[in-house]
């Protein structure tokens, strides 16, 4: 029976973390950042630009260019697509669509997902989250989220997209609460929450700061978490609430979460 409570109680708490959007991000976490090829990072994210730029303006040609003959792309929803032919054909139709001024669908990255690591003798890899944020006839705006993997490569002296994997599709019901003003607080202020916290036997959350800002990571998926009050933060692209229980001494002990599934309650078991 304990067994049974913990197996639920550990899928509600990935769920409650992640719920839409708490996503498997291709980390950028500090090991990263140090071996990190700085020139190559900002070709291929200059690439990524160019080619969702070309996806969002609906310019067929430059999106067209941007593929390599032989792309093999990997869908969870739609299968393979081993055909450049068919991916154009395929964005001329979103080009037709979107030419009805009541219909648009717009890429957009999500900040501090991306990653890229150099493939030597072939070129390099680009990982991250992205959201298509869609309005249909009636306004109505859905936002579809997921993790991509990118193999970029040259091809007569120039980047080309050779294979992509795009996976772990869900949509984004909600958003932070747009009305929850957020603070700000020192690095010293955020310092005491870094740590692990124990919400079952098998599932930790561990709480990390990045430069001035705060992440929340399970399982290799990050999400950024905002401060609203001391101790009180925002999961962000989500209203759930996350609050830091300290001890008579201000000593940080635990973590309580506030979501849809109701409360939960994890222990702080070491510091970074």
């Amino acid at each position: 029976m304990n067994l049974i409570k913990s197996k639920i109680l550990r899928t509600r708490i990935i769920y409650a973390i992640s719920l839409t959007c708490f996503f498997g991000v291709a980390q950028t976490n500090t090991k990263y950042s140090k071996t990190i090829n700085t020139n190559l990072f900002e070709e291929i994210s200059k690439m990524d630009s160019l080619l969702f730029s070309a996806y969002n303006n609906l310019e067929v040609d430059s999106y067209k260019s941007l593929i390599s003959d032989d792309i093999e792309f990997y869908h969870d929803k739609n299968g393979l697509i081993d055909s450049k032919k068919r991916i154009v054909e395929s964005f001329k139709k979103i080009v037709e669509k979107k030419k009805n001024a009541s219909y648009s669908i717009t890429r957009k990255l999500i900040k501090n997902t991306l990653e890229v690591y150099e493939i030597p003798g072939m070129g390099a890899m680009e990982t991250g989250i992205h959201q298509f944020i869609e309005t249909s006839g009636d306004s109505k705006i859905s936002i579809t989220q997921a993790k991509f993997m990118h193999l970029w490569k040259k091809q007569n002296q120039n980047w080309v997209i050779a294979k992509v994997f795009s996976y772990d599709h869900q949509p984004v019901k909600e958003k932070v609460n747009p009305n929850m003003k957020t603070i700000s607080l020192t690095h010293k202020q955020m310092d005491v929450y870094i740590g692990e916290y124990q919400f079952a036997p098998e599932f930790v959350l561990s709480i990390i700061r990045e430069g001035h800002k705060m992440f929340g990571l399970a399982q290799g998926d990050k999400i950024e978490i905002l401060p609203y009050n001391l101790h009180k933060f925002l999961i962000t692209r989500d209203n759930s609430k996350l609050e830091f229980l300290v001890n008579d001494k201000g000593i940080v002990i635990g973590i309580e979460m506030q979501t849809k599934k109701g409360i939960m309650k994890a222990k702080k078991i070491n510091n970074k």
